[in-house]
């Protein structure tokens, strides 16, 4: 995800059945999730600072996955 325009936060919307996790950087392999959005909910003011090697004049950058393990 990029955001630009002076964003310094992004918005998650999850309207799917699983949990999204969301990361710093424009891969999923930068440590820990900054945020877990579960099913059918929203996170709003998520905020990714910067990323090395990374830069978007006025903007941020994130990525995110949909966690598709099997529960039982």
């Amino acid at each position: 995800m990029v955001s630009g325009l002076g964003a310094k936060t992004i918005n998650v919307r999850n309207e799917s059945h699983k949990d999204v996790e969301v990361f710093r950087g424009a891969v999923c392999d930068n440590g820990a999730p900054i945020a877990t959005v579960g099913p059918h909910s929203s996170s709003f003011g998520v905020h990714p600072d910067r990323t090395e090697g990374i830069h978007v004049k006025d903007g941020v950058v994130a990525s995110f996955r949909v966690n598709c393990r099997d529960e039982d």
